[in-house]
């Protein structure tokens, strides 16, 4: 097996078993409302004033979050491309919500990460997670 052929394996195999969409498969029961965002990726901004800008990869500032985590909340939600995100109604909802779907990419980078080093124990390079998550469109700050 090649690297190649190892990046190709975890693709379909992630892809084949339905990857979680963020934020829908993350809210439970979280009551949410509709907020309007340009359908392109967002990245988090600097911080200014204990607030957090939230920016187009252009650098058009889009939203200003109360704190990282919602910062993240909309970056990872930017990842469908959508032009209206579920937004949840209690901000107090967003850390928890966040931290779900962090730990679920984690897992996920785990299990690729464990893979490589059993499948190629020589290798001292860099595992390609971060290839397979960008072919996928998961990303994790």
């Amino acid at each position: 097996m090649t690297k190649k052929d190892f990046v190709e394996f975890w693709v379909k195999q992630l892809t084949s078993g339905g990857i979680k969409k963020f934020p829908d498969d993350f809210l439970e029961n979280s009551e949410t409302a509709l907020k309007e965002i340009p359908a392109k990726t967002l990245i988090p901004g600097s911080e200014l004033f204990g607030t957090y800008e939230v920016i187009t990869t252009d650098g058009e500032v889009v939203a200003h979050a109360e704190n990282y985590s919602e910062a993240k909340y909309y970056v990872y939600a930017s990842q469908q491309r959508m032009p209206e995100i579920k937004f949840p109604v209690d901000k107090n909802a967003i850390p928890r919500i966040v931290k779900k779907y962090e730990q679920y990419i984690d897992n996920i980078i785990n299990e690729i990460s464990k893979d490589f080093k059993k499948k190629f124990p020589d290798i001292k390079d860099i595992s390609p997670v971060s290839e397979i998550l960008k072919i996928i469109n998961l990303v994790r700050y």
